[in-house]
């Protein structure tokens, strides 16, 4: 794991918009998006202010120990404008948009953004799941 600014923001507690900020940008890069980066997180944000913030990122991947269900997190990311999250959800659970119920129109804008944004597997399991989308196409 590489040291960043996000992590020692985390460890000195920052104020919780720095370390929002540094997220918001961490999650840009690729690399960071492994379980193993964001987790790498999980030492420093426990039962600090922003905690709700990095609690449902951490339920991700350890669902068990946050109870928080792939379309909460999606729900709280899209609430919170951050974008970087949600594209995040839809990586590593691609299904959970079937669950949303989302207006034709917001569906279509969520593809797109799915395409520009996620890796090319996720856009596959998305369509995958939205095929009656591909119906009238």
């Amino acid at each position: 794991h590489g040291w960043t600014p996000l992590h020692d923001a985390c460890r000195i507690k920052a104020p919780f918009k720095v370390r929002e900020l540094l997220l918001k940008t961490w999650l840009s890069y690729e690399e960071n998006r492994t379980k193993s980066e964001i987790m790498s997180l999980q030492r420093y944000n426990f039962k600090c202010t922003g905690f709700v913030l990095f609690s449902h990122l951490f339920a991700l991947y350890n669902n068990k120990a946050y109870n928080h269900t792939p379309r909460e997190i999606m729900n709280y990311f899209i609430r919170i404008q951050m974008w970087n999250g949600v594209t995040l959800v839809l990586d590593t659970h691609p299904t959970v948009i079937k669950t949303m119920d989302l207006d034709m129109k917001v569906t279509a804008d969520v593809l797109s953004m799915t395409g520009r944004r996620c890796n090319l597997l996720s856009l596959w399991r998305v369509l995958c799941n939205e095929q009656d989308l591909l119906a009238a196409v």
